[in-house]
């Protein structure tokens, strides 16, 4: 699974100067109406135009990153994982985590039973797209187990391990008062983390959230894979990537959640010099200058947030925004159910 390299480009780049030199040079010594004529100037004109053709296309692509991998581009390469089990036990009155090789959460003097606590996975997700290796816990409810059918799904992102959202048991309380979905947890280390960076430097966070980790998920576990039962959230940075997200790849995603973050595009060259490029991560110019995507979108912030309240203001039909006064872990009980009454599982699922 190897990328397109310069090693591939350079050459492709000398013939197609090659072919065009040769058709400069060879061009009045193939002149003539005779059949061998006309085809020698044919032959050369179609090499040249076929050289010149690979190598823009190979240089687009190594700039924007179109296709990470070959088997990116021919679509043979499915999507890889490993998984662990996380075992959160109970001990004076908070979650510790410890990684096992059997089922878990496990309660207090009981046996570990999925079916009554849930469990927490620990998975190592190879991007078969973007070339990235990455972790992400998922938590599959009591319901997951008590009975078949499939399940919606919602990527949780913020700047703190995922494993840390585990210790204190916030997320396995607000996901316990809602509608039954698998939660999957990533960290984002900043908002180039959930975006396709361009350029020598490029990063793959957006194919890696929006394509690897879905596919991933969908491989090992019973959930949907129509994107009306998939939805994001994030606070900080990832309240800002789930939105984008949302807004960008709604053919992926149908709902999502921006709790505390921003709307304007990240600080920082993420866009090689790119002012057009850098102005479709901000939120509020796509909401101006983009056909509005069929996504509905949750906003918690703070009481007199004027982007938040512009981002709401601006959003037309087919897309929908709702507005709360939440920041915070506080705001997460809310959130879950917000999203719980909007991913659904299509019929034919």
């Amino acid at each position: 699974m190897e990328p397109v390299s310069a090693a591939l480009i350079g050459p492709v780049c000398l013939l197609a100067l090659g072919c065009a030199v040769a058709a400069v040079v060879l061009w009045r010594r193939l002149a003539g109406t005779g059949v061998r004529a006309v085809l020698a100037r044919s032959g050369l004109l179609l090499a040249t135009q076929a050289a010149l053709t690979a190598s823009i296309l190979l240089l687009a692509n190594r700039y924007f990153v179109f296709y990470a991998t070959w088997n990116d581009l021919l679509g043979n390469d499915p999507a890889r994982l490993r998984v662990e089990h996380v075992q959160p036990q109970r001990a004076a009155g908070r979650l510790v985590e410890r990684t096992v090789t059997g089922l878990g959460p496990k309660r207090a003097g009981h046996t570990a039973d999925p079916a009554k606590d849930g469990r927490v996975d620990r998975l190592t997700v190879h991007g078969a797209r973007s070339g990235l290796d990455a972790e992400a816990y998922v938590y599959l409810p009591p319901q997951y187990f008590q009975r078949a059918g499939r399940l919606p799904v919602v990527v949780l992102m913020g700047d703190g391990a995922p494993a840390d959202r585990l210790r204190d048991a916030g997320l396995l309380r607000a996901a316990g008062r809602t509608r039954p979905m698998v939660y999957a947890m990533v960290r984002l280390r900043g908002a180039a983390d959930c975006v396709d960076v361009p350029g020598r430097h490029a990063t793959l966070g957006e194919t890696y959230l929006s394509q690897d980790l879905p596919e991933a998920l969908a491989s090992q576990y019973r959930v949907t894979e129509a994107r009306e039962g998939w939805g994001l959230a994030g606070t900080g940075d990832g309240g800002w990537c789930a939105a984008r997200l949302a807004m960008v790849r709604s053919d992926r995603f149908a709902a999502a959640a921006n709790v505390g973050g921003r709307f304007g595009a990240p600080a920082g060259d993420l866009y090689g010099g790119s002012e057009r490029y850098r102005l479709g991560d901000d939120l509020l110019w796509r909401l101006q200058n983009v056909p509005p995507p069929p996504v509905s979108i949750l906003v918690g912030a703070a009481r007199g947030d004027e982007q938040a309240r512009r981002f709401a203001a601006l959003a037309r039909p087919p897309m929908r925004v709702e507005t709360f006064p939440g920041e915070g872990p506080s705001a997460l009980p809310s959130v879950l159910t917000w999203l719980g009454a909007r991913l659904r599982i299509p019929p034919a699922e």
